[in-house]
């Protein structure tokens, strides 16, 4: 998938437009992964499914796409002035764009923050430690051309210095080092998607061409 830039002329015909964020009936499967479960083929992956599920469930863990839905369409009301709407009950069964556009009738923009993959994993060299891997797709569709103006595709993978500031896998049981991971995880798709597909503030063409005078 490559980027899709939300461009000036693009981002001018949003003003006072309601922008709808999407919201989806299944989430993909939370994997656990741990030494045991790995060397088990797919009956390990079976188990490293189970554990990971439960993990959420127990921590009542929201989808992560939501917050990054919720903080996009914020800076979308506040830079483009467009309303933007929730609504919790409206769920989509399939990101396809003649899905979205069906299911999410009567707004103008649909923000549509998806969920691929997530997935707990130790360290090479280290089987008490632990990465969240997180990875979302966004895109911002204009609902009247059944469109696509603006895309962009998340993976973040932690990093660290010493293994041993990850969290362990109790702490990801106990949602503690769930949770803060995910924040990460949140906070970072946020920032990239932001930069990569421009949904910052941009200069309209008029002032572009005045400060090139």
């Amino acid at each position: 998938m490559t980027t899709d830039e939300l461009s000036v002329a693009e981002s001018e015909e949003m003003s006072e437009k309601t922008v709808v964020m999407s919201r989806y009936k299944e989430l993909p499967d939370f994997v656990a992964q741990t030494a045991t479960n790995a060397q088990f083929g797919l009956l390990g992956l079976a188990a490293a499914k189970s554990n990971g599920n439960a993990m959420i469930q127990k921590n009542n863990i929201a989808d992560p796409a939501i917050d990054i839905s919720r903080q996009l369409a914020a800076g979308l009301g506040e830079n483009y002035n467009l309303k933007v709407v929730e609504n919790g009950e409206l769920k989509s069964e399939s990101g396809k764009l003649e899905n979205l556009v069906e299911v999410y009738q009567g707004y103008d923009y649909i923000l549509d923050v998806r969920t691929l993959g997530w997935r707990s994993i130790h360290f090479p060299t280290d089987w008490n430690s632990y990465k969240v891997l997180y990875a979302a797709h966004a895109k911002l569709i204009d609902a009247a051309s059944q469109s696509v103006v603006a895309e962009e595709l998340c993976n973040y993978i932690p990093e660290y210095e010493d293994s041993n500031d990850a969290p362990s896998y109790e702490e990801l049981e106990n949602g503690k080092g769930l949770r803060s991971e995910l924040e990460k995880s949140v906070s970072y798709c946020v920032d990239y998607i932001t930069t990569m597909a421009k949904l910052h503030k941009q200069e309209k063409e008029q002032d572009l061409a005045a400060a090139k005078e």
